[in-house]
Protein backbone atom coordinates (compact mmCIF):
# COMPACT_ATOMS: atom_id res chain seq x y z
CA UNK A 1 0.00 0.00 0.00
CA UNK A 2 1.39 3.49 -0.80
CA UNK A 3 2.00 5.24 2.04
CA UNK A 4 0.16 8.87 2.15
CA UNK A 5 1.62 12.49 1.58
CA UNK A 6 1.95 13.94 5.37
CA UNK A 7 1.23 17.73 4.62
CA UNK A 8 2.23 18.82 8.17
CA UNK A 9 5.92 20.39 8.01
CA UNK A 10 8.99 18.70 9.52
CA UNK A 11 9.44 20.34 12.87
CA UNK A 12 7.27 23.27 12.20
CA UNK A 13 7.95 26.41 14.13
CA UNK A 14 11.89 26.01 14.20
CA UNK A 15 14.44 27.64 11.80
CA UNK A 16 11.78 29.64 10.13
CA UNK A 17 14.16 32.39 9.40
CA UNK A 18 16.85 30.03 7.66
CA UNK A 19 14.11 28.48 6.03
CA UNK A 20 12.83 31.54 4.52
CA UNK A 21 15.75 33.32 3.46
CA UNK A 22 17.19 29.98 2.26
CA UNK A 23 13.71 29.15 0.16
CA UNK A 24 13.72 33.28 -1.39
CA UNK A 25 17.77 32.55 -2.20
CA UNK A 26 17.09 29.13 -3.93
CA UNK A 27 13.21 30.64 -5.70
CA UNK A 28 15.88 33.57 -7.12
CA UNK A 29 17.82 30.62 -8.74
CA UNK A 30 15.42 29.42 -10.13
CA UNK A 31 14.19 32.34 -11.26
CA UNK A 32 17.54 33.29 -13.24
CA UNK A 33 17.70 29.76 -14.60
CA UNK A 34 13.94 30.12 -16.18
CA UNK A 35 15.15 33.26 -17.73
CA UNK A 36 18.05 31.85 -19.04
CA UNK A 37 16.07 29.07 -20.30
CA UNK A 38 13.98 31.34 -22.42
CA UNK A 39 16.92 33.28 -23.69
CA UNK A 40 18.26 30.40 -24.94
CA UNK A 41 15.12 28.78 -26.20
CA UNK A 42 13.55 32.07 -28.09
CA UNK A 43 15.40 31.44 -30.21
CA UNK A 44 12.77 29.84 -32.17
CA UNK A 45 10.00 31.22 -33.70
CA UNK A 46 7.08 29.39 -32.70
CA UNK A 47 4.44 30.50 -31.21
CA UNK A 48 0.86 29.48 -29.77
CA UNK A 49 -1.86 31.81 -29.05
CA UNK A 50 -3.59 32.80 -25.70
CA UNK A 51 -6.49 34.77 -25.43
CA UNK A 52 -5.89 35.95 -28.95
CA UNK A 53 -2.00 37.00 -28.00
CA UNK A 54 1.10 35.25 -29.79
CA UNK A 55 3.11 33.49 -26.70
CA UNK A 56 6.20 32.15 -27.46
CA UNK A 57 7.19 28.16 -26.53
CA UNK A 58 9.92 29.27 -24.99
CA UNK A 59 7.80 30.83 -22.23
CA UNK A 60 6.35 27.97 -22.03
CA UNK A 61 9.30 26.06 -21.53
CA UNK A 62 10.27 28.54 -18.74
CA UNK A 63 7.40 28.95 -16.54
CA UNK A 64 7.07 25.01 -16.73
CA UNK A 65 10.75 24.72 -15.41
CA UNK A 66 10.05 27.74 -12.74
CA UNK A 67 7.01 25.64 -11.57
CA UNK A 68 9.29 22.66 -11.36
CA UNK A 69 11.90 24.10 -9.32
CA UNK A 70 9.59 26.26 -7.24
CA UNK A 71 7.91 22.95 -6.05
CA UNK A 72 11.07 21.42 -4.99
CA UNK A 73 12.22 24.51 -3.66
CA UNK A 74 8.81 24.70 -1.29
CA UNK A 75 9.36 20.47 -0.48
CA UNK A 76 12.81 20.63 0.50
CA UNK A 77 12.02 24.39 2.78
CA UNK A 78 8.97 23.73 4.08
CA UNK A 79 9.84 19.51 4.49
CA UNK A 80 6.57 18.00 3.71
CA UNK A 81 6.55 14.24 3.49
CA UNK A 82 6.67 12.73 -0.09
CA UNK A 83 6.51 9.03 0.29
CA UNK A 84 9.78 8.89 -1.21
CA UNK A 85 12.37 7.88 1.57
CA UNK A 86 15.60 9.23 -0.52
CA UNK A 87 13.78 12.29 -0.54
CA UNK A 88 12.60 12.90 2.64
CA UNK A 89 15.81 11.74 4.54
CA UNK A 90 17.71 14.21 2.75
CA UNK A 91 14.75 16.73 3.69
CA UNK A 92 15.15 16.24 6.94
CA UNK A 93 18.59 16.54 7.24
CA UNK A 94 19.02 19.91 5.21
CA UNK A 95 16.05 20.96 7.41
CA UNK A 96 17.74 20.21 10.60
CA UNK A 97 20.99 21.95 8.74
CA UNK A 98 19.01 25.30 8.89
CA UNK A 99 17.12 24.68 12.24
CA UNK A 100 21.22 24.31 13.39
CA UNK A 101 22.71 27.25 12.06
CA UNK A 102 20.16 29.58 13.02
CA UNK A 103 20.29 28.06 16.67
CA UNK A 104 24.31 28.75 16.68
CA UNK A 105 23.99 32.15 15.31
CA UNK A 106 21.77 33.24 17.83
CA UNK A 107 24.35 32.03 20.41
CA UNK A 108 27.00 35.05 18.52
CA UNK A 109 27.37 37.81 20.61
CA UNK A 110 26.87 40.73 18.12
CA UNK A 111 28.99 44.60 18.39
CA UNK A 112 26.72 46.90 19.35
CA UNK A 113 26.55 49.81 17.02
CA UNK A 114 29.19 52.03 18.73
CA UNK A 115 31.81 49.16 19.10
CA UNK A 116 31.13 48.42 15.25
CA UNK A 117 31.91 52.20 14.56
CA UNK A 118 35.27 51.72 16.63
CA UNK A 119 36.23 48.97 14.98
CA UNK A 120 35.86 49.86 11.33
CA UNK A 121 37.40 53.07 12.22
CA UNK A 122 40.58 51.49 13.65
CA UNK A 123 40.45 49.35 10.18
CA UNK A 124 39.79 51.90 7.63
CA UNK A 125 42.99 54.15 9.63
CA UNK A 126 45.19 51.20 9.73
CA UNK A 127 44.68 51.00 6.13
CA UNK A 128 45.21 54.43 4.96
CA UNK A 129 48.60 54.42 7.58
CA UNK A 130 49.87 50.93 5.40
CA UNK A 131 49.12 52.41 2.19
CA UNK A 132 50.96 55.35 2.91
CA UNK A 133 53.84 53.85 4.44
CA UNK A 134 53.89 51.06 1.69
CA UNK A 135 53.97 54.00 -1.29
CA UNK A 136 56.92 55.59 0.94
CA UNK A 137 58.70 52.69 0.75
CA UNK A 138 58.46 51.88 -2.77
CA UNK A 139 58.84 55.49 -3.30
CA UNK A 140 62.35 55.55 -2.02
CA UNK A 141 63.00 51.96 -3.54
CA UNK A 142 62.60 53.33 -6.65
CA UNK A 143 64.42 56.71 -5.91
CA UNK A 144 67.22 54.45 -5.05
CA UNK A 145 67.15 52.26 -8.15
CA UNK A 146 66.71 55.16 -10.81
CA UNK A 147 69.78 57.12 -8.59
CA UNK A 148 72.02 53.23 -9.66
CA UNK A 149 70.36 53.58 -12.88
CA UNK A 150 68.93 49.98 -12.88
CA UNK A 151 65.28 51.86 -13.64
CA UNK A 152 64.75 54.12 -16.36
CA UNK A 153 64.63 57.88 -15.69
Amino acid sequence: MAQAVDLTPYRPGQGIYARAATGVALLLVALFASVRLFQITRIEKTAFKVLGMSVPQAALWAGGLFIVLATVVFLVTFGLQTGLQGLDSKTKRFIDLLIDTESELAKVSWPSSAELTSSTTAVLISIVLLGAFLFCVDWLAASLMRSLQVLPT
